[in-house]
């Protein structure tokens, strides 16, 4: 299913995540629950404790408090994605990506994970932008390029557009995980590198 693929991406590279700022709208959604201690380490720590006991709607609060209260964004967005993916908020997730992404448009990495969490929601216009930017701006991370191919492949239907992404990939990773898959989604066939022979 395309959108446990993008999902699966979005947590992938969550940890080449540059940083983000606080975040408005979505933050106040956690600004009137429980969270009441205002120290942002210990906010942090609280919403790591309670991930780890799969409480994910308490760790969504305490992370999104701590970036409310100007935690470390680089150790906090991720973590607070994560969540908010595991619990399927998917469109809360999409804010704080485009936020976080308003102030960094530069951050190629934060602009693929919004863009496929665009995918997650069905939002296909704006998801194709982003991932089209990110494909750009990371020509040589493979992964990227598959995931845009698969794109344009699964949720667009246009094997046309999704063909030179799949070459990407093939190029930068001809005996990568998805090779295979890329190879056999190309518009022609590209023939398979010959094994290297031990000398």
């Amino acid at each position: 299913m395309t959108m446990h693929r993008f999902l699966v991406a979005v947590l992938l590279l969550l940890m080449g995540i540059t940083g983000c700022a606080s975040t408005g709208g979505a933050a106040n959604r956690t600004a009137n629950k429980p969270p009441e201690d205002r120290d942002p380490q210990l906010l942090f720590e609280r919403g790591k404790a309670y991930a780890d006991i799969g409480d994910l709607v308490r760790a969504e609060q305490y992370f999104g408090a701590a970036l409310a209260a100007h935690a470390d964004e680089r150790r906090v967005l991720p973590e607070l994605l994560r969540v908010c993916v595991a619990s399927r908020h998917y469109r809360l997730a999409s804010e704080y990506a485009q936020v976080a992404l308003a102030r960094r448009p530069k951050d190629a990495h934060l602009r693929f994970v919004a863009g496929a969490l665009y995918v997650s929601i069905g939002e296909i216009g704006r998801a194709r932008e982003h991932l089209e930017q990110a494909a750009r701006d990371m020509p040589e991370d493979a992964e990227v390029q598959f995931a845009v191919g698969t794109f344009f492949r699964d949720e667009l239907t246009d094997q046309i557009g999704a063909d030179p992404y799949f070459r990407e990939y093939l190029r930068l990773a001809p005996r990568g995980s998805h090779a295979d898959e890329a190879r056999t989604s190309l518009m022609q066939t590209v023939a398979m590198p010959a094994p290297e022979v031990a000398q």
